[in-house]
């Protein structure tokens, strides 16, 4: 899924140079590398960086374990010393840094053991007590502590607490060691735990990671120079254009300014002739998609941490990456390539998590794919190619996009580590695919990893109440669903085991006599029995026809052919494509309610969700109530629209039906049924609990819709959804239905006729968060009418400067490009020379359009008015809230509820339609 991104886009705030030497005058004569704090583990047995910053030329000194390293600060006061191996010790000792001068730091409570990096995104940052390894884990452990059959683990994590995300590498951050079990990473506790419980040693935990990440995000730019293959190097590309001291970027950088320079200048021309004018292209070239793009959480999170020494790196990811299928093995290599280089440690030993299956809650569907997430696991699984790495595969855990079950995917990292690392004599990997024959109708699979023969178990007994530990089922090979056979047709048939041989597995299908083609699992697993081998690790996923590997890029079809599945006409190619274009606005969904007697405007995208234009001869074709029509798309068309003629009232269902075609063929199409004339009311209520007095429902038709998406305000308008998602029918998506509830009683009301059917588009909203008030007047008010009040006269400029075809929009255009050039020539400048925030900020700040915006002004109207609109509607109806007068008591409330009405009256059908408001409170009525 693409996954969904949070992010800060404010203006970066260019410091002059002298407030910065100011600053850094103010600092502690002695700054240590993010690593080193109170508290802190040591990694035994190799080399311990220690560094830091101080004046230049200043003499430093670094006791420890009764040693004593000096060095001499560089010209940019950065020192560092190597303390020689040490041994494992859980006798907390001090660290003492001298200057030269006299002046000193000590670090208390420092352990020497095993320290590791833990990276990834949520299901890595995801905290011990909020899944079974504080749950249940860490309070068996307990147990067992006071029971003395174990001693108390010693195990100790550090982050980074001030940043997340910068352009460059920075490396100027604080960190903190804690001992606090439950509010550690969970899989990189059950790692540490399983360490700690074999070696007997304290376990140090660097954890690198942050939700809502990709891997690219935490890749240096190291790791994607040395890539070898297109996909790479496209990255590689961005990212350095994203650097001033480099060709690339000027070249890329002189375009774009010249792009917005000619849109500012067509401008000219189109509003002098009527047009419409054309927003700037602001995606801005390089890894500027947002500051979670490749590189930026390594900069910030990570690169603070190196070259601190440890013995390995754990890595647990894939949510964010879950669409992009097997090019997770050029991630994988890019990451830690560039970890390893970085580090100065070609053999840096990494242990990565094979995906889990999310959303399988038991109602599986074992259907092979080898896109997606399939693909995912299939390129961690080639991924195994890169030396000194293990694999561990999550393939039985199941859940929501944070599943709980975090202990047994930790505790197999470990067995990696242990085995590789410690020289531990134990099994490691599950069952893989070696080789397969064929003998008639049967096929013979052979397994690597399995030479004590295999099992079946499933995790779902245990995974609620306990650990997620595999649960075996004696006899159980009929149970195993995951195998698929394929004849010389290429349609993958379900399969069953007729027998399981050692590490042989004999499978047959009746559809299939003479396979070709085996595949098993490549739907996921989650909970489902599985094969594992007798240390109950789970096999992994695979595919194979003519004994090659199937993936997407040489298999001719596209899904899979599954013998008695009917393949989804809107999967891949153009119908996949455009899946989620919003080709109509919300209001004409299935069972709408039109307004009658009068001239409606049906209207929708042109483009798809992504914002991308159609590449060949794009057509919308519009067919209603016996209306047909063909509009062809052209380039910088972002609107469709058919104006119909005043319909009568009429309780007749008509079908609406809309394409487009791409070259000729369809890549999307909405059809609505159901759709009838009558009386259309728009109603805009505030937050308060609402009571309308009830009534009988008529016997016509009364129908509504509500809003179903969580929130109800926005910085940009929704054009064509109240939801953020578009895509059709998705579970916030408003929809028309039949009225219940207490609106339905005030819907009621407003029907005249059973013959003439009612339908209310009841928009309600709802607090930014908990204790915060409803919203303003000023907030319903679509932003090219806050000019109708005088005192919103700068909420207008503001929001007017995001406009384009007006002297706003052209001043605040040139502000933004001042401020890109700005940003070049002084800020990265200033981060890369100074491996430091120039501006503190914690997510990494860059020009953004939006940079000087303030105002709330018209967030509400945003969501949830701007998608009905141009409107046809038999009435407007507004009620007050007491929160819409708080700031002012009202003494604005007559002028800004004026421009409100003529605005909603303007967009929604007219000087015709009919408003009505309310007061916001009986207390009110006098002032106002």
């Amino acid at each position: 899924m693409k996954q969904i991104k949070i992010s800060t886009f404010i203006l970066a705030a260019l410091l002059p140079t002298a407030p910065l030497l100011a600053a850094e005058a103010e600092k502690p004569a002695i700054e240590l590398g993010t690593p080193f704090s109170d508290r802190a583990i040591l990694q035994r047995g190799m080399p311990v960086p220690v560094w830091g910053w101080s004046k230049p030329g200043d003499k430093v000194t670094v006791a420890f374990a009764g040693q004593k390293k000096t060095a001499e600060a560089d010209k940019g006061g950065k020192w560092m010393v190597k303390l020689d191996p040490l041994e494992a010790s859980a006798e907390p000792r001090e660290m003492t840094i001298t200057l030269g001068s006299g002046t000193s730091r000590a670090l208390k409570d420092i352990l020497v053991g095993e320290v590791w990096m833990a990276s990834g995104q949520s299901n890595m940052q995801w905290l011990a007590s909020k899944c079974d390894v504080g749950m249940v884990l860490q309070k068996q452990i307990n147990a067992r502590v006071a029971a003395g059959e174990e001693k108390p683990p010693v195990i100790r994590e550090t982050k980074v607490t001030d940043f997340f995300a910068s352009l460059q590498p920075i490396e100027h951050a604080t960190g903190e060691w804690h001992a606090d079990a439950g509010d550690m990473s969970g899989v990189a506790y059950s790692f540490a735990y399983h360490l700690h419980r074999e070696l007997g040693v304290p376990i140090g935990i660097l954890n690198c990671s942050f939700s809502q990440t990709a891997i690219q995000a935490w890749t240096p730019r190291e790791g994607f120079t040395a890539g070898t293959d297109d996909y790479t190097k496209a990255i590689l590309k961005k990212v350095v254009e994203s650097d001033p001291s480099t060709p690339e970027h000027k070249v890329a950088w002189e375009k774009f300014y010249q792009d917005i320079e000619t849109t500012l200048a067509e401008n000219k021309t189109r509003v002098a002739t009527g047009e419409a004018a054309k927003e700037i292209s602001n995606k801005a070239p390089g890894i500027l998609n947002d500051n979670r793009d490749a590189t930026w959480l390594f900069n910030a999170r990570l690169n603070p941490m190196i070259p601190y020494a440890i013995q390995g790196c754990i890595w647990n990811q894939g949510y964010a990456n879950m669409n992009e299928g097997i090019v997770y093995y050029n991630n994988l290599h890019s990451m830690i390539r560039g970890w390893r280089e970085l580090w100065g440690r070609p053999e840096l030993p990494v242990c990565f998590h094979q995906f889990y299956c999310p959303g399988q809650k038991g109602g599986w569907n074992n259907t092979p794919v080898i896109d997606g997430a399939a693909g995912m696991r299939m390129g961690t699984w080639l991924a195994r190619d890169i030396p000194h790495t293990g694999m561990a595969s999550q393939i039985d855990i199941t859940g929501a996009i944070h599943y709980s079950n975090k202990a047994l995917p930790g505790q197999r990292l470990a067995l990696h580590a242990l085995k590789n690392q410690y020289s531990k004599g134990m099994v490691a990997d599950g069952p893989m695919f070696k080789s397969y024959e064929v003998k008639g109708g049967e096929l013979t699979v052979t397994l690597e990893h399995a030479a004590d023969g295999l099992v079946v178990a499933e995790t779902g007994t245990n995974s609620k109440s306990a650990l997620a530990i595999p649960t075996l089922i004696p006899n159980g090979a009929d149970q195993v669903k995951l195998f698929y056979l394929a004849g010389e047709d290429r349609i993958w048939h379900p399969a069953k085991i007729v027998k399981i041989d050692g590490n042989q597995v004999i499978v047959s299908s009746p559809g299939v006599k003479s396979p070709r083609g085996v595949s098993y699992a490549m739907g996921g697993v989650g909970n489902q029995p599985n094969l594992y081998n007798k240390a109950l690790l789970p096999t992994t996923p695979f595919i194979f026809f003519d004994n090659k590997l199937v993936t997407t890029k040489d298999w001719p079809d596209d899904p899979l052919k599954v013998a008695g599945v009917v393949p989804d006409p809107n999967a891949g190619g153009l119908k996949e494509e455009y899946r989620k274009m919003p080709i109509v606005s919300n209001q004409f969904y299935k069972n709408a309610v039109l307004q009658a007697d009068k001239p409606v405007t049906i209207w929708g995208s042109a483009i798809h969700d992504w914002g991308h234009e159609a590449k060949g001869k794009a057509e919308i074709h519009f067919s209603f109530a016996g209306i047909e029509k063909t509009i062809p798309v052209t380039p910088g068309m972002k609107e469709w629209s058919v104006t119909l003629p005043p319909m009568k009232a009429s309780a007749e269902p008509k079908t609406l039906k809309v394409t487009l075609t791409i070259d000729g063929e369809l890549a999307h199409e909405r059809i609505a049924e159901g759709i009838v004339f009558g009386d259309v009311w728009y109603v805009a209520a505030p937050t308060l609990a609402l009571k309308f007095p009830a009534t009988e429902k008529p016997a016509g038709i009364v129908r509504m819709m509500t809003r179903k998406a969580k929130g109800s305000t926005h910085s940009r308008p929704r054009r064509f959804s109240v939801s953020t998602s578009t895509t059709p029918e998705n579970r916030f998506a408003s929809y028309w239905e039949d009225a219940t509830g207490e609106p339905a009683a005030l819907a009621a009301r407003l029907a005249t006729s059973p013959d003439r059917p009612i339908g209310v588009i009841f928009m309600q909203s709802m607090p930014a968060g908990k204790g915060m008030p409803d919203a303003k007047l000023k907030e319903w008010i679509s932003a090219d009418c806050l000019n109708l009040a005088p005192s919103l006269m700068d909420d207008y400029k503001q929001l007017a400067s995001v406009r384009p075809g007006n002297e706003h929009y052209d001043a605040n255009v040139q502000r933004y490009l001042a401020d890109w050039k700005k940003f070049w020539s002084g800020y990265v400048p200033e981060l890369i020379a100074t491996k430091r925030s120039p501006d503190g900020a914690a997510w990494g700040t860059y020009p953004t359009m939006a940079g000087s915006i303030t105002t709330t002004g018209s967030q509400t109207w945003n969501v949830l008015a701007e998608s009905f609109a141009p409107g046809a509607f038999k009435g407007i109806l507004f009620l007050s809230g007491p929160d819409m007068v708080a700031e002012d008591g009202g003494a604005l409330f007559g002028e800004h509820m004026s421009a409100l009405a003529n605005c909603m009256k303007k967009r929604f059908g007219g000087e015709d339609t009919t408003f009505y408001y309310t007061l916001p409170a009986k207390s009110l009525v006098p002032k106002i």
